[in-house]
């Protein structure tokens, strides 16, 4: 019988235990023989369902379709990016792919790039193998157990003052005032970039900041105030608004190509634009994040609480906003 129960256990004594393919298969802790005789043909049928043959690369998909649809674009991007690695596996099953195999790789990944970069593939690959798991598509998570690569932790750049106002000098009239919103309001570079004029409220100097960095992937707001500098800008970007487009910040070469879709008007991402500014003022090349970094840091410096600090950059929780400050080198 493969439904037993212990009698030195008062409380859930019952359990199942059955051998499957030569291996055994066993769950304890439950509370009623029906529920261990349901536990049982649960586990069965998953068991059944795992034999239909799924291969590595069709799991791929699944992951990154669910990515998509659930996460940013960037996110989906860096996810396609990190998992390229592993295409010599697309043919295989799942079952098929090892502990050692994954130790191995990850191995090569960081002489070839850094640990830190190799330790980012890890976690996309292991996302794969958690998603199959919760689709029934696989016993155990190859990944689970395996360490990450140590990495050596640096204190994040936090810009100066004086180098970052190198850089606006040298900006167009709208390029600085793209920078300055970014930095003033210690926003991510894309919740500038997807920013409406529907969220920008000069009466009450409020700009409403939507982001996806959330559990889930949910689209949620917060509230920021405009100092003075941010009103300023956001005022320039008014008077240089493009007329029909919803966006503050109206990616020129997007109205070109799209003049009847407004909707596509908006800025991806500005990779070589700020970098080139960065290089003509002959400073470290900055970085949109590390607008961000230099807006936390004087915040904490001219003594805001971390409650206050954790709205204005829109974390979840005030550990998160202790660790994104500590990583700067301030002690909150």
């Amino acid at each position: 019988m493969s439904v037993l129960k212990r009698p030195d256990r008062k409380q859930r004594p019952w359990y199942y235990k059955f051998w499957m393919d030569g291996v055994l298969h066993k769950e304890a802790g439950v509370r009623t023989q029906r529920e261990a005789l349901g536990a049982e043909a649960a586990a069965r049928l998953r068991l059944q369902n795992q034999k239909t043959r799924i291969t590595f690369s069709q799991m791929v998909k699944l992951r990154l379709d669910y990515v998509q649809a659930y996460c940013t674009s960037n996110t989906y991007r860096q996810n396609v990016v990190r998992l390229k690695p592993f295409r010599s596996w697309q043919n295989l099953d799942l079952s098929e792919i090892t502990p050692d195999m994954i130790r191995s790789r990850i191995v090569e990944l960081a002489n070839i790039m850094s640990p830190a970069l190799a330790n980012k593939h890890l976690i996309a690959l292991r996302s794969v193998f958690e998603q199959a798991l919760n689709d029934d598509c696989l016993g155990r998570n190859p990944c689970r157990g395996l360490k990450f690569l140590p990495v050596e932790r640096r204190v994040k750049y936090v810009p100066s003052n004086a180098d970052i106002e190198k850089v606006l000098a040298l900006a167009g009239d709208l390029d600085r005032a793209y920078l300055v919103t970014i930095w003033q309001l210690g926003a991510r570079v894309r919740e500038i970039n997807n920013l409406t004029w529907d969220d920008v409220d000069f009466g009450r100097r409020q700009v409403r900041l939507w982001t996806r960095k959330k559990r889930g992937g949910h689209k949620m707001p917060r509230l920021v105030e405009m100092n003075d500098r941010a009103f300023a800008a956001l005022k320039l970007a008014q008077w240089h608004r493009v007329p029909g487009s919803p966006y503050v910040f109206t990616n020129p070469h997007m109205v070109t190509n799209h003049p009847e879709d407004s909707g596509k008007w908006k800025y991806d991402y500005r990779d070589k634009f700020f970098d080139n500014l960065c290089r003509k003022a002959g400073t470290r090349e900055i970085g949109y994040h590390a607008l961000r970094h230099q807006k936390a840091s004087a915040l904490a410096d001219a003594g805001w609480s971390l409650a206050d600090i954790l709205a204005f950059l829109g974390h979840e929780s005030a550990v998160t906003t202790s660790i994104y400050l500590h990583s700067l080198g301030i002690k909150k």
